[in-house]
């Protein structure tokens, strides 16, 4: 679900990387007419990259908390569907079982993609 924190972040986002492009469009057009890098600029361009791997490092553990949350959501599934095999007819116990099944590698599959975001933030 979205939520308007959701929506906040995503502006908040799109407004640094807005900047960010403008910034790094001035000093091409710096570095285009022969300017040369001075002390601050250097400094800038280290504190841009200090944010941009910070940035990365929150995304990575964002991603693997929702892939927990989705593997997590599978888990409940498959047990629903073992619950309605144990009370369903002969001819439905079967699809739940496989259904079960389903959910069970899916919850799998989220938890060793949550495993690489780890890896990766």
């Amino acid at each position: 679900m979205v939520t308007t924190h959701d929506t906040d972040d995503a502006v908040a986002r799109r407004d640094l990387a807005r900047r960010r492009a403008e910034e790094l469009r001035e000093r091409m057009r710096e570095l285009t007419n022969g300017c040369s890098p001075t002390t601050d600029s250097v400094r800038q361009a280290r504190l841009r990259a200090e944010q941009a791997a910070e940035r990365a490092r929150r995304a990575h553990r964002a991603a693997a908390e929702r892939h927990r949350e989705a593997g997590m959501a599978h888990l409940r599934a498959a047990a629903a569907h073992e619950q309605a095999a144990l009370q369903a007819d002969d001819r439905m116990v079967e699809a739940h079982q496989d259904l079960a099944e389903h959910h069970r590698e899916a919850a799998d599959r989220h938890e060793w993609a949550a495993r690489c975001e780890d890896t990766e933030g």
